[in-house]
């Protein structure tokens, strides 16, 4: 019986053995499973994968672990702790990997969290890594849900690829007050709303806040707007810097996954006799187009409070109003009034959500720009059907305000 390292609520964490071995090769044979890694891994580099961690757990006393589930014994990936260059010194870090039917149910999360703790209390480290190729958004979640921040970027070369890859930490005093455990712990009725919390939902890795996820400066994003899926900047596309064009989303916003945003770096010259892009192509002229002479639509504007439905794509240099809907699959490709619905390829008017009074006393409150502690006090208001009754109680707002 191999030494179990750690237990959680749903997994046991232990060291591998050779009977282990038709278990991780499903795994590391996965292509789906091993594209961070370029490419499912042979036979051969399976049994080298794995005698790796057999002289780890030798060498060190630590190393990738199994990770099993307590209800069925059955082995689903590989968490643990092991010793990796970065910056010609040795660094501990957590590594994990999943088996693709196990991917998006907390587990990776759960395994991480708790060698982290290991790696703190019982190894003594004072600061534990991840290194992550970039274009492996889900691990990067994981890490930021285990307390991490990104601190540096580098190139890994492996299997004849140089890979980019982002460098997370966290440190044991800083693990102390982590938002994860902080709201893992706290009881449900003294959890106050976060914005800097990547993942909003408890137990779910796929409804993200935008704005804490957000790095480029030309993507503006207000606090508590979610998107219904992870890496949100994979979904704004020919977002290119020489245009200079922001996308701005406001506050509250609820965008379902599958939304697209096109921005103005896929615009090609109509005016003239060809559109082909001749200028970013390697051996013709570099002479690019004038200003004048592309159709730039300035910056893409969301308001707040807008619901954007699954799949719908917002083209160049659309602004959308405070309140709006836009149906599923919608095509928009023209400014939407506030507190309208529209739906269609192209976007058409549906109707308005609300008679002009109510729309200009909820413009008038902009009850988004309030407090947490203000928001949930109207949080009443805010969900009551009865909009005669609404319209009441805004005015009432407004009239004590001055």
């Amino acid at each position: 019986m191999q030494r179990v390292i750690i237990e959680t609520k749903r997994l046991l964490l232990r060291e591998m053995c050779l009977s282990d071995m038709e278990a991780l090769s499903s795994i590391l044979q996965d292509e789906n499973v091993m594209y961070a890694y370029n490419g499912a891994f042979s036979d051969g580099e399976t049994i080298d994968w794995m005698q790796k961690q057999l002289q780890r757990y030798k060498e060190y006393g630590f190393g990738l672990w199994g990770m099993f589930l307590k209800s069925t014994g059955e082995m689903i990936g590989q968490c643990g702790i092991t010793m990796q260059e970065y910056k010609r010194t040795q660094i501990p870090e957590i590594g994990y990997l999943l088996a693709r039917k196990y991917w998006h149910k907390g587990y990776a999360t759960e395994a991480a969290a708790a060698c982290r703790e290991y790696g703190f209390n019982v190894l003594c480290f004072d600061a534990l890594y991840s290194i992550i190729r970039d274009t492996n958004i889900a691990s990067q979640n994981v890490a930021l849900r285990n307390g991490m921040i990104l601190t540096d970027t580098i190139i890994k070369h492996y299997r004849g690829v140089d890979m980019p890859h982002m460098v997370f930490c966290v440190r044991k005093d800083d693990a102390k007050s982590s938002s994860m455990e902080t709201y893992k712990n706290t009881k449900e009725t003294e959890v106050q709303p976060n914005p800097d919390m990547v993942f909003p939902v408890r137990d779910c890795e796929t409804v993200t806040f935008v704005k804490p996820t957000v790095k480029n400066p030309n993507i503006i994003v207000g606090e508590f707007t979610y998107f219904s899926d992870t890496g949100f900047e994979r979904h704004v596309l020919h977002h290119y810097d020489f245009n200079g064009d922001r996308l701005i989303i406001g506050k509250f916003c609820q965008i379902a996954s599958g939304v697209t945003f096109i921005m103005n770096g896929a615009n090609h010259q109509m005016n003239a006799v060809s559109t082909y892009p001749f200028y970013i192509m390697e051996g013709w002229p570099k002479t690019p187009p004038t200003a004048e002479n592309l159709p730039l639509k300035g910056d893409t504007v969301v308001g707040n409070d807008v619901w954007i439905g699954q799949n719908a794509t917002i083209l160049p240099g659309v602004h959308i109003g405070d309140g709006a809907i836009i149906g599923l699959g919608s095509v928009v490709g023209h400014d939407i009034e506030p507190y309208t619905i529209v739906a269609g390829n192209p976007a058409r008017v549906i109707r308005k959500r609300f008679d002009d009074e109510l729309i200009g006393l909820l413009q008038a409150l902009q009850w988004w720009n309030k407090s947490i502690s203000e928001i949930q006090q109207l949080i009443p208001l805010l969900t009551d059907g009865d909009l005669m009754r609404v319209k009441k109680s805004i005015i009432k707002i407004l009239e004590q305000n001055g």
